[in-house]
C-alpha cells in the first residue's frame, strides 16, 4: 500500500496536459524574426510594432522557418494559409495578447432595398455551393427561413407531424400553409426507429400535401408513413419567410431576401459567410497557431500535415448546410449501402485534425451544424477543449469524431450535442481503429436530435485492439446508453468509466446477429437514471473473450453466453445501495461503509492504484484522490448542484419525479397542455444558474408545446418571465438573459397541446462552478508554484496556491480534502477574489499522510459570485489538495 504522497510526483508528471499557457508576449518568439500585424498597418510596412503590416496574409508571405506572426487585436476577413515551418523551426501565428484577434469567414451584405411583401433584399454573391450559405444578423446566427418556425437554438426545434396517411415519398399534413413550396429542402426525422435525419427536396405542393424525392434511404426503419416518428420541417423556400431574421437566398438571381427586424434594417449589420476554412492548413506542417478567434468560418490540417499545433482557438460558427446527402463513393473505406446517409457531412465539417501528430489543446469549439472536431490519420492529440452545440443536423456529426489509429483524446467537455459527444464512424474508418486513447473526458447532454445512440458511440466492424476507453464520465443524455460498441465491434477495452442518466443502459456491447469478441468492461460505476442493465452484451453469434469485472450498478448485467472461451462475468457489485457519496450528483466515489471496498479482482493492466487488501468494485478506489474528468476551460463548470428540491404541479397531481435526480421516472400531468399549467420547483436554497433544463423524455410526444419561466427568493412574489421556449426536443433549454439567483422556479405553460405535458427531470447550468459542488484541484483554473495531475495536485508549500474564477457561492462552511505531512503550525486559507484578498476560513491542516477531509466555518456567510483561492501557509511542504466545497 502506498501513502497518498508518494503518489503526488506521478500526477504532477500527468498536469502537461493541463496547465494552459501564459498569454503571447514578444519574448516567446524564439530565435525568429517577429512580424507584427494589425488593422491599422500597411502591407507595404516593415512589420515592426511601429510600423506592422495590414493582413496576416502579408506576414505569412514573408515568414521563413521560425518566424512569428504578432496578430494585434481586430478583425481580419482573410483566409489564412501558413507556409511550413520545420520540425526545430515552427512558423507561429499568434495573438498578441492586447485584445481579442478575430479570422472571419463572412463578408457584409448591404445595399438593402424594399422587395414588397415585408421583405427587403440586396445583391450578393454568395459561395457557389448553397448548401453551406449561412448569415449573421448582428453577429447572431440568422435562421434560413423554415416551417414550422421555430426558436433561435437549433438544438431545441420545433418539428411538423405528418399524418399517418403519409407514404414513403410523400406527406400528408392538413396544418401545412398553402404555398409554393416546390424546390424546397425538406428535413426528415422519421420513422419507427429514427437513428438519423436525411434531407430531400419537394416536388410538388398542394393544400395539407407534398411530394418530395430523396431521403428514406432505409424504409423501415428510417422513412415517413405510418411509424412513430412522422417529424419534418421545410427550409430554403421564400415562402417560408415570416419573422424577423430570417432569410432566403435565391441563387438563380444572387439575391439575398430577409425579414428586416422590428424597425426595419438601420442599425443593423449583415454578414454572410463567405470562407468555409478561415485558417488553411490543409498543405502546412510544423505550424503553431495561438489565441485566435474564428468566427462564421473553421480550421483544417491536409493529409501530410504533421507537426501542427492548434493552442487556444476560440472557434465559433465553424459549420453550416442545409442538407445531408449521400457521402460520395470516395469518402467511404467499405462498399458504399443505403444506410450510409448517417454519415453525411462527416468529412466536410468541423475543426478538422488530418494528417499525423498534430494537436489541439485548451480551445472552445461551439456552434456547428456537423462536427465540433474531426479527428483523422495518425497520432493526433486532442486535450483540455470545451466542446459544445454542434451535430444539430441530425446525422453521425459528433461532438469529436475520432477515425484511425494512435490518437489521445483527452480532457474534454463535450456538451449539448445533436448525437454523440465522441464518435467514430466505420462507414469512413472501414476496419481500422486501434491503439487509440479516450480518457477523462467528461460528456453530457448528448443525443439532442436523435434517441438510438448515446454519449460515447462506436459503429461498426471495427478492431479496437490497443484501444483504451478509460475514466470518462457520460450523463445527462437524451439517449439509450452511456458507453455504446455497436454492431460487431470487438478487442474494445472500457474501464474505470462513470455513467447515470443515460437511459436503458450504462455500457452495451451490441453483437447484433454477428460476432462481438474479447470486449471488456472493468472498474466501471453506474449509477442512477439507468433502467434495464448496467452492462448488457446481447445478439453476439460470438461473445468469446467477454469480460466483465469489478462492475457497481443498480441494474444486472446481462451477456450472451456463447463463443470459446465462454465470457467472464463476475466479481461485480448489483446493489442500489452500494455505497456512493452522493449518485444524484454522480459523485460516485466510495464512502467508507462500502461493500465495494476490497471486493474486486486483480485485473493487469487495469486495477494499478489499489489500496488495502485488493482492488474496489468501481471506478473508484477508496482512499486514493477523486480523479476528476473535463477541461478547466472557462465554461467547463457548469451544472448547479442538485439539492434536496421538490416539486408541486398546478393540477395537484404528485411531481415529485421530476425533482428525484432520475431521468427515467416521469410526472404527467392531469390533462391536455393548456396555458396557465404550471410546475413550481423550491430548491430549498438559493441556486445562481442562467439555464433550465426541462427533460421531457425519449417518447415522441407529451414535451410541452410552449412555456416560460419565472423565478422568485421567497416563492410569493414572481417577476416577470426571464425565458419563452418553443419547440417539441426531447430537452428543452430555457435560457436566461443573465445569471440569476433565486430559490423558486415556476413553469408555465403558454401553449396548447393534444396531449398532457411531461417531465422526467430538471437541471441548472450556471456560469461558472457551484461551490456546493465538488471543487476539483486539477480543475482549478489558475495555479501558482504547485501542478495539477489527473486527480489532484502536488504538495503546496507555503505561498502557494489553486484558484477558481467565477464560482457560484451561497454556504458558511470550508470542506477541503487533503493530504499532509506537516507537524504543525500549516494551515490553507479560503481568499475571496484575489490571492491576497478578503480573509474567508482558515483551516488548520493537521498532518496525514492519507487523504482526509476537514472542514472549518467562514468567518462570515459568502454569497454571490466570486474568485476562490486556496492559499497554503506554515512550512516548505503544507498539503496536496483534492477538492473542495463549500455549503451551509
Amino acid at each position: 500500500m502506498r501513502t497518498a504522497l508518494r503518489q503526488l510526483s506521478l500526477l504532477a508528471a500527468l498536469a502537461v496536459l493541463l496547465v494552459l499557457s501564459s498569454p503571447m508576449a514578444v519574448a516567446d518568439t524564439a530565435a525568429g524574426r517577429a512580424y507584427h500585424v494589425a488593422p491599422a498597418g500597411a502591407d507595404t510596412a516593415s512589420g515592426t510594432a511601429a510600423r506592422p503590416l495590414r493582413t496576416i496574409g502579408a506576414c505569412l508571405s514573408r515568414v521563413r522557418p521560425g518566424d512569428t506572426c504578432l496578430v494585434h487585436r481586430g478583425t481580419y476577413r482573410e483566409q489564412v494559409t501558413p507556409p511550413s515551418g520545420t520540425k526545430d523551426a515552427p512558423v507561429t501565428i499568434a495573438a498578441y495578447g492586447d485584445g481579442p484577434v478575430t479570422v472571419d469567414g463572412t463578408e457584409p451584405v448591404t445595399g438593402w432595398r424594399d422587395a414588397g411583401g415585408g421583405l427587403v433584399a440586396a445583391d450578393t454573391e454568395l459561395p457557389p455551393d448553397p448548401d453551406f450559405n449561412a448569415v449573421f444578423l448582428d453577429n447572431e446566427r440568422a435562421a434560413e427561413g423554415r416551417w414550422p418556425n421555430s426558436g433561435a437554438d437549433p438544438l431545441n426545434i420545433t418539428w411538423a407531424e405528418a399524418d399517418p396517411t403519409s407514404t414513403d415519398q410523400h406527406i400528408d399534413d392538413t396544418d401545412l400553409p398553402e404555398a409554393d413550396w416546390t424546390g424546397a429542402t425538406v428535413h426528415l426525422w422519421a420513422g419507427s426507429n429514427p437513428w438519423a435525419q436525411q434531407t430531400g427536396t419537394v416536388t410538388a405542393a398542394a393544400p395539407g400535401k407534398l411530394d418530395f424525392k430523396g431521403g428514406n434511404y432505409r424504409c423501415p426503419p428510417l422513412c415517413m408513413g405510418d411509424q412513430n416518428y412522422r417529424n419534418y420541417y421545410l427550409v430554403g423556400s421564400k415562402a417560408a419567410l415570416d419573422r424577423p431574421g430570417e432569410w432566403y437566398y435565391d441563387e438563380s438571381a444572387h439575391r439575398l431576401y430577409m425579414v428586416p427586424p422590428k424597425g426595419g434594417m438601420a442599425g443593423h449589420t449583415v454578414t454572410a459567410k463567405h470562407r468555409l476554412w478561415g485558417v488553411d492548413l490543409s498543405d502546412s506542417s510544423y505550424v503553431t497557431v495561438r489565441g485566435l478567434n474564428l468566427f462564421g468560418t473553421s480550421l483544417r490540417t491536409g493529409n501530410d500535415s504533421t507537426g501542427v499545433t492548434v493552442d487556444r482557438l476560440r472557434a465559433e460558427y465553424i459549420s453550416e448546410f442545409s442538407t445531408l446527402p449521400m457521402p460520395p463513393d470516395s469518402d467511404l473505406a467499405i462498399e458504399p449501402f443505403e444506410g450510409h446517409i448517417v454519415a453525411s457531412r462527416i468529412l466536410d465539417s468541423g475543426v478538422q485534425l488530418l494528417g499525423t501528430g498534430n494537436a489541439l489543446k485548451n480551445s472552445e469549439i461551439s456552434q456547428s451544424a456537423g462536427d465540433g472536431v474531426l479527428v483523422r490519420g495518425t497520432g493526433h492529440t486532442v486535450a483540455n477543449n470545451y466542446i459544445h452545440d454542434v451535430g444539430w443536423m441530425g446525422s453521425y456529426t459528433p461532438g469529436i469524431e475520432v477515425n484511425g489509429n494512435g490518437h489521445t483524446v483527452t480532457h474534454n467537455t463535450i456538451r449539448r450535442t445533436g448525437r454523440a459527444a465522441i464518435d467514430t464512424a466505420w462507414q469512413l474508418n472501414g476496419t481500422e481503429y486501434h491503439d487509440n486513447r479516450i480518457a477523462y473526458n467528461d460528456m453530457s447532454e448528448a443525443m439532442r436530435t436523435s434517441r438510438d445512440g448515446s454519449p460515447f458511440y462506436v459503429c461498426c466492424s471495427l478492431n479496437g485492439s490497443g484501444s483504451s476507453i478509460d475514466h470518462n464520465t457520460s450523463h445527462d443524455a437524451d439517449g439509450q446508453v452511456g458507453y455504446y460498441v455497436d454492431n460487431y465491434s470487438g478487442h474494445f477495452l472500457l474501464h474505470h468509466n462513470v455513467a447515470w442518466n443515460t437511459g436503458a443502459r450504462g455500457t452495451f456491447f451490441n453483437g447484433h446477429t454477428g460476432p462481438s469478441i474479447a470486449n471488456r468492461d472493468h472498474n466501471s460505476s453506474y449509477g442512477v437514471g439507468i433502467s434495464e442493465q448496467s452492462v448488457r452484451l446481447s445478439g453476439a453469434t460470438d461473445a468469446s473473450g467477454t469480460y466483465i469485472s469489478n462492475i457497481i450498478g443498480p441494474m444486472p448485467i446481462s451477456v450472451s453466453q456463447t463463443g470459446d472461451p465462454l465470457p467472464v462475468v463476475r466479481s461485480n457489485l448489483i446493489s442500489e445501495k452500494p455505497g456512493y457519496t452522493d449518485a444524484v450528483n454522480g459523485e460516485l466515489w466510495l464512502k467508507p461503509d462500502s461493500p465495494a471496498i476490497d471486493a474486486g479482482e486483480k485485473v493487469d493492466g487495469v486495477t494499478t492504484d489499489v489500496r488495502g487488501a485488493a482492488p474496489d468494485q468501481g471506478a473508484y478506489e477508496y482512499g486514493e484522490p477523486i480523479w476528476s474528468t473535463g477541461c478547466n476551460l472557462p465554461g467547463c463548470q457548469q451544472r448547479v448542484r442538485h439539492g434536496a428540491w421538490t416539486a408541486t404541479a398546478s393540477d395537484g397531481t404528485d411531481a415529485s419525479a421530476v425533482t428525484d435526480g432520475d431521468i427515467n421516472t416521469r410526472w404527467t400531468a392531469a390533462s391536455s397542455q393548456a396555458p396557465g399549467q404550471d410546475l413550481t420547483v423550491d430548491l430549498g436554497e438559493a441556486k445562481t444558474f442562467d439555464r433550465l433544463s426541462l427533460d421531457a423524455g425519449r417518447d415522441t410526444s407529451g414535451q410541452p408545446y410552449g412555456f416560460s419561466v419565472s423565478v422568485s427568493r421567497d416563492g410569493k412574489h414572481w417577476g416577470e418571465p426571464l425565458a419563452r421556449v418553443s419547440g417539441r426536443s426531447f430537452t428543452q433549454d430555457a435560457v436566461f438573459p443573465r445569471q440569476t439567483t433565486a430559490r423558486h422556479i415556476k413553469i408555465t405553460l403558454t401553449e396548447r397541446g393534444p396531449v398532457p405535458w411531461v417531465a422526467n427531470d430538471i437541471r441548472l447550468y450556471g456560469e461558472g462552478p457551484d461551490a456546493t459542488s465538488t471543487l476539483h484541484a486539477e480543475k482549478a483554473t489558475v495555479v501558482r508554484g504547485v501542478e495539477r495531475g489527473t486527480a489532484a495536485t502536488g504538495v503546496l508549500g507555503s505561498g502557494d496556491w489553486v484558484g477558481y474564477r467565477d464560482v457560484n457561492v451561497d454556504g458558511g462552511q470550508l470542506t477541503v480534502r487533503s493530504a499532509s505531512t506537516c507537524a504543525r503550525n500549516c494551515s490553507l486559507e479560503l481568499r475571496l477574489d484575489a490571492p491576497d484578498g478578503p480573509l474567508a476560513a482558515v483551516l488548520p491542516i493537521k498532518g496525514s499522510a492519507d487523504w482526509r477531509e476537514q472542514s472549518v466555518p467562514l468567518q462570515r456567510k459568502v454569497t454571490g459570485t466570486h474568485d476562490l483561492y486556496l492559499v497554503a501557509r506554515g512550512e516548505r511542504q503544507v498539503a496536496a489538495l483534492d477538492w473542495l466545497t463549500i455549503r451551509r
